[in-house]
Protein backbone atom coordinates (compact mmCIF):
# COMPACT_ATOMS: atom_id res chain seq x y z
CA UNK A 1 0.00 0.00 0.00
CA UNK A 2 1.27 3.55 -1.07
CA UNK A 3 2.05 5.37 2.00
CA UNK A 4 1.50 9.21 3.18
CA UNK A 5 5.22 9.99 2.96
CA UNK A 6 5.44 8.11 -0.77
CA UNK A 7 2.56 10.75 -1.95
CA UNK A 8 3.41 13.89 -0.43
CA UNK A 9 5.55 14.63 -2.99
CA UNK A 10 3.03 14.51 -5.63
CA UNK A 11 0.85 17.31 -4.09
CA UNK A 12 1.11 20.35 -6.11
CA UNK A 13 3.12 23.36 -5.58
CA UNK A 14 0.78 26.14 -3.53
CA UNK A 15 -1.56 23.80 -1.72
CA UNK A 16 -0.43 24.83 1.50
CA UNK A 17 -1.23 29.03 0.30
CA UNK A 18 -4.59 27.01 -1.49
CA UNK A 19 -5.55 26.05 1.91
CA UNK A 20 -4.92 29.43 4.16
CA UNK A 21 -6.67 31.37 0.96
CA UNK A 22 -9.93 28.68 1.61
CA UNK A 23 -9.92 29.76 4.96
CA UNK A 24 -9.06 25.90 6.18
CA UNK A 25 -6.92 26.89 9.46
CA UNK A 26 -7.74 30.68 10.37
CA UNK A 27 -6.44 30.42 14.01
CA UNK A 28 -3.20 28.49 14.45
CA UNK A 29 -4.88 26.51 17.66
CA UNK A 30 -4.84 22.91 17.55
CA UNK A 31 -3.45 21.74 13.71
CA UNK A 32 -1.02 24.72 13.00
CA UNK A 33 0.19 24.18 9.51
CA UNK A 34 -2.05 23.12 6.33
CA UNK A 35 0.97 20.87 5.92
CA UNK A 36 0.19 19.20 8.98
CA UNK A 37 -3.40 19.10 8.17
CA UNK A 38 -2.75 17.50 5.02
CA UNK A 39 -0.51 14.81 6.52
CA UNK A 40 -3.44 13.88 9.15
CA UNK A 41 -6.11 13.73 6.65
CA UNK A 42 -4.02 11.43 4.40
CA UNK A 43 -3.37 8.96 7.56
CA UNK A 44 -7.31 8.81 8.03
CA UNK A 45 -7.94 8.45 4.63
CA UNK A 46 -5.23 6.24 3.43
CA UNK A 47 -3.88 4.54 6.46
CA UNK A 48 -7.74 4.02 7.71
CA UNK A 49 -6.80 5.29 10.86
CA UNK A 50 -9.69 6.22 13.40
CA UNK A 51 -10.61 10.15 15.01
CA UNK A 52 -8.84 8.69 17.97
CA UNK A 53 -5.74 7.24 16.40
CA UNK A 54 -5.48 10.45 13.99
CA UNK A 55 -5.51 12.62 17.22
CA UNK A 56 -2.56 10.28 18.48
CA UNK A 57 -1.02 10.58 15.96
CA UNK A 58 -0.60 14.26 15.89
CA UNK A 59 0.63 14.33 19.97
CA UNK A 60 3.24 11.48 18.80
CA UNK A 61 4.76 13.80 15.84
CA UNK A 62 4.22 16.99 18.33
CA UNK A 63 1.65 18.43 15.52
CA UNK A 64 -0.25 19.34 17.88
CA UNK A 65 -3.06 18.20 20.76
CA UNK A 66 -6.47 18.20 20.23
CA UNK A 67 -10.00 15.91 20.51
CA UNK A 68 -11.40 13.40 18.11
CA UNK A 69 -14.29 15.68 17.52
CA UNK A 70 -11.87 19.39 16.75
CA UNK A 71 -10.16 16.77 14.08
CA UNK A 72 -13.28 15.80 12.43
CA UNK A 73 -14.80 19.69 12.03
CA UNK A 74 -11.79 20.50 10.90
CA UNK A 75 -11.56 17.71 8.15
CA UNK A 76 -15.33 18.63 7.57
CA UNK A 77 -14.08 22.28 5.85
CA UNK A 78 -11.53 20.68 3.82
CA UNK A 79 -13.79 19.72 0.54
CA UNK A 80 -12.72 22.70 -1.56
CA UNK A 81 -8.88 21.96 -0.72
CA UNK A 82 -9.16 18.19 -1.81
CA UNK A 83 -10.98 19.25 -4.67
CA UNK A 84 -8.06 22.14 -5.48
CA UNK A 85 -5.69 19.29 -5.50
CA UNK A 86 -7.26 16.84 -7.39
CA UNK A 87 -7.75 19.10 -10.27
CA UNK A 88 -3.95 20.20 -9.88
CA UNK A 89 -3.45 16.20 -10.59
CA UNK A 90 -5.91 15.45 -12.26
CA UNK A 91 -4.31 17.07 -15.96
CA UNK A 92 -1.73 14.46 -15.66
CA UNK A 93 -4.70 11.32 -15.27
CA UNK A 94 -6.76 12.81 -18.42
CA UNK A 95 -3.64 13.79 -20.75
CA UNK A 96 -4.46 11.15 -22.89
CA UNK A 97 -7.95 11.91 -23.48
CA UNK A 98 -8.16 16.39 -23.92
CA UNK A 99 -11.93 16.80 -24.04
CA UNK A 100 -13.51 17.02 -27.68
CA UNK A 101 -14.68 19.98 -29.58
CA UNK A 102 -18.32 18.12 -29.35
CA UNK A 103 -18.28 17.89 -25.84
CA UNK A 104 -16.81 21.46 -24.67
CA UNK A 105 -20.60 22.42 -23.33
CA UNK A 106 -21.00 19.63 -21.21
CA UNK A 107 -19.80 18.88 -17.46
CA UNK A 108 -19.38 14.99 -18.61
CA UNK A 109 -20.10 12.38 -15.50
CA UNK A 110 -19.18 9.13 -14.96
CA UNK A 111 -21.49 7.84 -12.91
CA UNK A 112 -20.72 4.57 -10.86
CA UNK A 113 -21.64 2.73 -7.23
CA UNK A 114 -19.49 0.93 -4.83
CA UNK A 115 -20.31 -1.10 -1.11
CA UNK A 116 -18.85 0.56 1.64
CA UNK A 117 -18.11 -0.85 5.42
CA UNK A 118 -18.89 0.83 8.42
CA UNK A 119 -16.19 0.63 10.59
CA UNK A 120 -16.65 -0.37 14.45
CA UNK A 121 -19.38 -2.82 16.02
CA UNK A 122 -22.40 -2.24 13.63
CA UNK A 123 -20.12 -3.58 10.67
CA UNK A 124 -22.95 -2.28 8.35
CA UNK A 125 -22.67 -1.92 4.93
CA UNK A 126 -23.91 1.00 2.93
CA UNK A 127 -23.70 2.05 -1.28
CA UNK A 128 -21.68 4.70 -1.99
CA UNK A 129 -23.48 6.22 -5.37
CA UNK A 130 -21.37 9.05 -6.81
CA UNK A 131 -20.55 10.59 -9.94
CA UNK A 132 -16.62 11.69 -11.27
CA UNK A 133 -16.44 14.88 -13.35
CA UNK A 134 -14.05 13.06 -16.18
CA UNK A 135 -12.24 16.08 -17.28
CA UNK A 136 -11.47 17.50 -13.86
CA UNK A 137 -10.72 14.35 -11.46
CA UNK A 138 -13.29 15.54 -8.72
CA UNK A 139 -16.50 14.60 -7.53
CA UNK A 140 -19.97 15.62 -9.37
CA UNK A 141 -22.29 14.61 -6.85
CA UNK A 142 -22.60 11.75 -4.24
CA UNK A 143 -25.57 9.76 -2.49
CA UNK A 144 -24.85 7.55 0.74
CA UNK A 145 -27.75 4.94 0.80
CA UNK A 146 -28.49 1.78 2.56
CA UNK A 147 -27.51 -1.48 0.82
CA UNK A 148 -30.90 -2.06 -0.41
CA UNK A 149 -31.14 0.92 -2.49
CA UNK A 150 -29.45 0.07 -5.63
CA UNK A 151 -27.64 1.84 -8.61
CA UNK A 152 -29.57 4.12 -10.72
CA UNK A 153 -29.48 7.77 -11.81
CA UNK A 154 -32.43 9.07 -9.93
CA UNK A 155 -29.77 9.00 -6.89
CA UNK A 156 -28.24 11.90 -8.78
CA UNK A 157 -29.00 15.47 -9.44
CA UNK A 158 -28.54 16.40 -12.95
CA UNK A 159 -28.69 20.00 -14.77
CA UNK A 160 -29.15 20.98 -17.74
CA UNK A 161 -25.29 20.61 -19.11
CA UNK A 162 -24.38 17.38 -17.47
CA UNK A 163 -23.97 14.84 -20.04
CA UNK A 164 -24.33 11.37 -18.00
CA UNK A 165 -22.12 8.17 -18.92
CA UNK A 166 -22.81 5.03 -17.18
CA UNK A 167 -22.57 1.46 -17.85
CA UNK A 168 -25.53 -1.18 -17.87
CA UNK A 169 -26.27 -0.95 -14.27
CA UNK A 170 -27.95 2.51 -15.38
CA UNK A 171 -29.38 1.90 -18.83
CA UNK A 172 -32.99 1.40 -17.88
CA UNK A 173 -36.27 3.44 -19.35
CA UNK A 174 -36.35 5.16 -15.48
CA UNK A 175 -32.52 6.10 -16.08
CA UNK A 176 -33.20 8.02 -19.24
CA UNK A 177 -36.67 9.28 -17.99
CA UNK A 178 -34.46 11.05 -15.09
CA UNK A 179 -32.13 12.88 -17.80
CA UNK A 180 -34.97 14.00 -19.84
CA UNK A 181 -37.18 15.73 -16.67
CA UNK A 182 -33.67 17.57 -15.87
CA UNK A 183 -32.88 18.49 -19.42
CA UNK A 184 -29.15 16.72 -18.83
CA UNK A 185 -28.11 14.57 -21.82
CA UNK A 186 -26.98 10.82 -21.67
CA UNK A 187 -24.74 8.00 -23.10
CA UNK A 188 -26.10 4.65 -21.35
CA UNK A 189 -24.37 1.65 -22.26
CA UNK A 190 -27.62 -1.10 -22.66
CA UNK A 191 -27.76 -4.85 -21.71
CA UNK A 192 -29.70 -7.74 -23.78
CA UNK A 193 -33.51 -7.08 -23.47
CA UNK A 194 -33.00 -3.73 -21.50
CA UNK A 195 -35.97 -2.25 -22.78
CA UNK A 196 -38.30 -2.02 -26.23
CA UNK A 197 -37.68 1.02 -28.82
CA UNK A 198 -40.11 1.45 -31.09
CA UNK A 199 -40.32 3.35 -34.84
CA UNK A 200 -42.46 6.02 -36.05
CA UNK A 201 -45.33 3.30 -36.56
CA UNK A 202 -44.91 2.21 -33.30
CA UNK A 203 -43.77 -1.07 -34.54
CA UNK A 204 -41.03 -2.56 -32.03
CA UNK A 205 -37.40 -2.38 -33.61
CA UNK A 206 -35.87 -5.68 -33.14
CA UNK A 207 -32.30 -4.67 -32.09
CA UNK A 208 -29.97 -7.27 -33.39
CA UNK A 209 -31.84 -7.52 -37.01
CA UNK A 210 -30.36 -3.57 -36.71
CA UNK A 211 -27.00 -5.10 -36.25
CA UNK A 212 -26.84 -7.23 -39.26
CA UNK A 213 -24.11 -6.85 -41.69
CA UNK A 214 -22.25 -4.82 -39.23
CA UNK A 215 -18.32 -6.32 -39.79
CA UNK A 216 -15.59 -6.32 -36.62
CA UNK A 217 -15.05 -2.97 -35.14
CA UNK A 218 -17.80 -1.00 -37.42
CA UNK A 219 -20.82 1.27 -35.66
CA UNK A 220 -23.66 2.52 -36.51
CA UNK A 221 -26.70 4.38 -35.35
CA UNK A 222 -30.55 4.12 -35.63
CA UNK A 223 -33.23 5.89 -33.94
CA UNK A 224 -37.01 5.86 -32.33
CA UNK A 225 -38.77 6.66 -28.90
CA UNK A 226 -39.11 4.46 -25.81
CA UNK A 227 -42.26 4.39 -23.44
CA UNK A 228 -42.26 5.02 -19.85
CA UNK A 229 -44.40 3.61 -17.36
CA UNK A 230 -46.91 6.53 -18.05
CA UNK A 231 -46.95 5.89 -21.38
CA UNK A 232 -45.10 9.16 -22.66
CA UNK A 233 -43.07 8.47 -25.42
CA UNK A 234 -39.41 9.76 -25.54
CA UNK A 235 -37.15 9.86 -28.32
CA UNK A 236 -33.66 7.81 -28.49
CA UNK A 237 -30.85 7.21 -30.37
CA UNK A 238 -29.21 3.87 -30.42
CA UNK A 239 -25.51 3.97 -31.02
CA UNK A 240 -23.83 0.66 -31.87
CA UNK A 241 -19.98 -0.90 -32.75
CA UNK A 242 -19.81 -4.60 -32.93
CA UNK A 243 -16.34 -5.58 -31.30
CA UNK A 244 -13.38 -7.00 -32.61
CA UNK A 245 -12.83 -10.36 -33.14
CA UNK A 246 -10.96 -11.14 -30.57
CA UNK A 247 -12.81 -9.47 -28.09
CA UNK A 248 -15.95 -11.49 -29.58
CA UNK A 249 -14.29 -14.30 -28.63
CA UNK A 250 -13.23 -12.98 -25.23
CA UNK A 251 -17.00 -12.10 -24.36
CA UNK A 252 -18.04 -15.90 -25.80
CA UNK A 253 -16.05 -17.11 -22.65
CA UNK A 254 -16.73 -15.16 -20.40
CA UNK A 255 -20.62 -16.02 -20.98
CA UNK A 256 -19.66 -19.58 -21.65
CA UNK A 257 -18.28 -19.62 -17.72
CA UNK A 258 -20.90 -18.07 -16.35
CA UNK A 259 -23.33 -20.32 -17.98
CA UNK A 260 -21.91 -22.87 -16.65
CA UNK A 261 -21.05 -21.29 -12.86
CA UNK A 262 -25.04 -20.65 -13.00
CA UNK A 263 -26.03 -23.48 -14.38
CA UNK A 264 -28.27 -21.50 -16.97
CA UNK A 265 -28.21 -21.88 -21.02
CA UNK A 266 -27.82 -18.83 -22.23
CA UNK A 267 -30.28 -17.75 -25.23
CA UNK A 268 -28.45 -17.12 -28.72
CA UNK A 269 -30.19 -13.55 -28.26
CA UNK A 270 -27.84 -12.85 -25.37
CA UNK A 271 -24.71 -14.82 -27.03
CA UNK A 272 -25.50 -12.48 -30.14
CA UNK A 273 -25.97 -8.88 -28.32
CA UNK A 274 -22.64 -9.64 -26.52
CA UNK A 275 -20.67 -9.13 -29.60
CA UNK A 276 -21.42 -5.75 -29.88
CA UNK A 277 -21.59 -2.10 -27.79
CA UNK A 278 -24.78 -1.06 -27.09
CA UNK A 279 -25.39 2.82 -26.27
CA UNK A 280 -28.61 4.79 -25.71
CA UNK A 281 -27.77 8.68 -26.06
CA UNK A 282 -29.43 11.84 -26.57
CA UNK A 283 -26.66 13.85 -27.99
CA UNK A 284 -27.46 14.88 -31.91
CA UNK A 285 -27.07 13.28 -35.01
CA UNK A 286 -24.16 15.66 -35.34
CA UNK A 287 -22.19 13.87 -33.11
CA UNK A 288 -21.23 10.73 -34.88
CA UNK A 289 -21.87 7.38 -33.76
CA UNK A 290 -17.99 6.87 -33.60
CA UNK A 291 -17.78 9.92 -31.89
CA UNK A 292 -20.84 8.56 -29.32
CA UNK A 293 -18.63 5.22 -28.50
CA UNK A 294 -15.43 6.95 -28.40
CA UNK A 295 -17.09 9.17 -25.81
CA UNK A 296 -18.29 6.17 -24.19
CA UNK A 297 -14.58 4.87 -24.12
CA UNK A 298 -13.41 7.62 -21.49
CA UNK A 299 -15.14 6.49 -19.04
CA UNK A 300 -13.63 2.79 -19.79
CA UNK A 301 -10.25 4.86 -19.51
CA UNK A 302 -11.03 5.97 -15.85
CA UNK A 303 -12.41 2.20 -15.20
CA UNK A 304 -8.97 1.80 -13.86
CA UNK A 305 -9.45 4.30 -11.45
CA UNK A 306 -12.66 3.61 -10.24
CA UNK A 307 -11.16 0.13 -9.35
CA UNK A 308 -8.19 1.64 -7.26
CA UNK A 309 -10.72 4.05 -5.97
CA UNK A 310 -13.41 1.07 -4.36
CA UNK A 311 -10.29 -0.63 -3.09
CA UNK A 312 -9.40 1.67 -1.10
CA UNK A 313 -13.22 3.08 -0.22
CA UNK A 314 -13.61 0.44 2.32
CA UNK A 315 -12.00 1.09 4.97
CA UNK A 316 -11.32 4.15 7.53
CA UNK A 317 -14.21 5.55 8.96
CA UNK A 318 -17.20 6.74 6.91
CA UNK A 319 -18.68 9.92 8.59
CA UNK A 320 -21.77 9.83 6.92
CA UNK A 321 -23.87 11.25 9.46
CA UNK A 322 -22.92 15.04 8.84
CA UNK A 323 -23.13 16.37 5.30
CA UNK A 324 -19.71 18.44 4.84
CA UNK A 325 -17.12 15.82 6.77
CA UNK A 326 -18.91 12.72 4.07
CA UNK A 327 -18.45 15.68 1.39
CA UNK A 328 -14.58 16.03 2.55
CA UNK A 329 -14.03 11.74 2.69
CA UNK A 330 -15.44 11.40 -0.82
CA UNK A 331 -13.32 14.32 -2.61
CA UNK A 332 -10.47 13.35 -0.01
CA UNK A 333 -10.83 9.75 -1.30
CA UNK A 334 -10.71 10.87 -4.69
CA UNK A 335 -7.47 12.84 -4.17
CA UNK A 336 -5.34 10.00 -2.70
CA UNK A 337 -6.60 7.82 -5.31
CA UNK A 338 -5.44 10.67 -7.47
CA UNK A 339 -2.17 10.67 -5.80
CA UNK A 340 -1.36 7.26 -6.20
CA UNK A 341 -1.99 7.40 -9.68
CA UNK A 342 0.62 9.49 -9.62
CA UNK A 343 2.52 7.92 -7.49
CA UNK A 344 2.60 4.61 -9.76
CA UNK A 345 3.22 5.95 -12.83
CA UNK A 346 6.91 7.55 -11.33
CA UNK A 347 7.30 4.71 -9.41
CA UNK A 348 10.49 3.37 -11.89
CA UNK A 349 12.71 4.18 -9.81
CA UNK A 350 15.10 5.25 -12.97
CA UNK A 351 17.43 8.20 -12.78
CA UNK A 352 14.87 10.41 -14.41
CA UNK A 353 12.61 9.88 -11.25
CA UNK A 354 13.05 13.49 -9.94
CA UNK A 355 12.26 14.61 -12.76
CA UNK A 356 8.68 13.00 -13.05
CA UNK A 357 8.03 13.81 -9.33
CA UNK A 358 8.53 17.57 -10.25
CA UNK A 359 6.14 17.34 -13.03
CA UNK A 360 3.69 16.55 -11.20
CA UNK A 361 4.36 19.65 -9.16
CA UNK A 362 5.87 17.92 -6.05
CA UNK A 363 8.89 20.11 -4.26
Amino acid sequence: MTTVSQMIPFLAEGYEEKCLELGVIQRQRGIRTPADLMMLSLFHLNNGCSLMEVSEVSRLLKMGEFSDVAFMKKFGKCTEWFKWVSEQLSPKMVADYEKPSYLEKFRVIAFDGSKVIEKGSSGQTFNLHYGIDIFKMCSADYKITKEEIGEKLSNFSLVKGDLAIADRAYGTIGGIEHCIENDADYILRLRTGCFKVYDENEAGIDFLTQFEGLDFEQCKDFSGFVKTNSRKKLPVRICVKRKSKESCEQSLRRLRRRESRKGQKLSGETIRFNEYIVLATSLPDSVSACDILETYRYRWQVEMFFKRLKSILDFGELPKKKENSSLAWLNGKLMVALLIEAFLSASSFSPAEKKRIEAFGGK
